[in-house]
């Protein structure tokens, strides 16, 4: 096993090549869902899981996805940095569902921050011909511990968000920045102790600019939302929940609480993570699953439940949100 495991990772510090389920850490094989068991190809490309340093990870990944799949790990309390330097994931975090990255016509790279105080499922879904150049910088308890600095004493802003559970918050990295992550994802052929002195200065770099954006509150949704904006977002999650708004227009929304259609999508955007149908979607789809699961609901009333007058589109954006179709939900039962 000990040899397998050596050559995936001999092989993940070579050139582009295909990457398997076999080269999966670990902890992510057993939550591994493929379409097809028969057929373990997952991406073509670059990708590194390093632990640089008690309590601090890195994981960058340079690769096109072969096919559709999800991966699924319990990981433990940690605040990580997300950066996205092209492609988007859709990801989830326990209840909590993001969409990182973003689209091809925008092409700005973005940070996302994430702070777990408590172990939560964490979960991706890959999409057939995506292209996905990311770095995720993670640090746990164990490495503030070990510089025998604790959370209070940082900054009070830094500090609020460290202390919140699954409340994302988006940064806009310098371009000094993405220079270090270009030099991450192609770094010299040092040898093993140079490589990780190498990486792990970059690393902490990224969580150093992060937090910094983070303290002086031009990136948090707390600091940057005044309290009746925060508020209204709060009025308008309730209405989001409630299923009322299903079938209304972002202007129809927009007016009904308040603001015009262009404010209220930054200010979701930056309070949740994603857009308001975004939401919309993953609630109702979200719903269907449970009803599937949990009342054995037919597919086609899944799908009316989920908004979806066909069951084939429905059967689409199932997949895309859940990797599996309706249909396997049913079949575990």
């Amino acid at each position: 096993m000990q040899s397998r495991q050596f050559e995936a990772q001999r092989r993940m510090n070579q050139a582009d090549h295909i990457i398997r389920g076999d080269e999966l850490p670990a902890m992510s094989r057993p939550g591994l869902r493929l379409p097809n068991e028969d057929d373990d190809r997952l991406l073509y490309g670059r990708v590194k899981w390093a632990q640089l340093r008690d309590g601090l990870s890195l994981h960058w990944s340079d690769c096109e996805e072969l096919q559709d799949f999800v991966t699924e790990n319990v990981v433990g309390p940690r605040v990580s940095f997300v950066l996205f330097l092209q492609g988007q994931s859709r990801v989830s975090y326990g209840d909590l569902s993001l969409t990182l990255g973003q689209s091809a016509s925008q092409r700005a790279p973005e940070g996302v921050a994430v702070s777990m105080n408590e172990p939560v499922l964490f979960r991706r879904q890959a999409r057939r011909g995506s292209h996905i150049r990311k770095l995720v910088v993670s640090l746990t308890p164990d490495w503030f511990e070990g510089r025998g600095e604790g959370v209070g004493s940082s900054d009070g802003a830094i500090r609020r968000f460290m202390d919140s559970h699954l409340t994302p918050r988006i940064w806009k990295p310098s371009a000094r920045l993405l220079t270090l992550a270009e030099q991450m994802l192609n770094p010299p052929g040092y040898d093993t102790l140079l490589q990780g002195l190498y990486l792990e200065s970059r690393a902490l770099d990224i969580a150093c600019e992060a937090l910094i954006s983070l303290g002086d509150g031009s990136a948090s949704a707390e600091q940057s939302l005044r309290p009746q904006e925060y508020r209204r977002l709060q009025r308008l999650l309730a209405l989001l929940d409630s299923g009322e708004a299903d079938d209304w227009t972002l202007e129809h929304i927009a007016r009904d609480v308040g603001v015009n259609a262009t404010t209220l999508q930054r200010q979701f955007r930056l309070f949740k993570g994603m857009t308001v149908f975004e939401y919309q979607r993953a609630r109702r789809l979200q719903l269907a699953r449970e009803a599937l699961e949990r009342e054995g609901a037919s597919v086609n009333e899944a799908a009316w439940r989920a908004g979806y007058n066909s069951p084939a589109n429905f059967a689409t954006a199932f997949k895309r949100q859940f990797g599996i179709s309706p249909r396997q939900v049913r079949a575990r039962l």
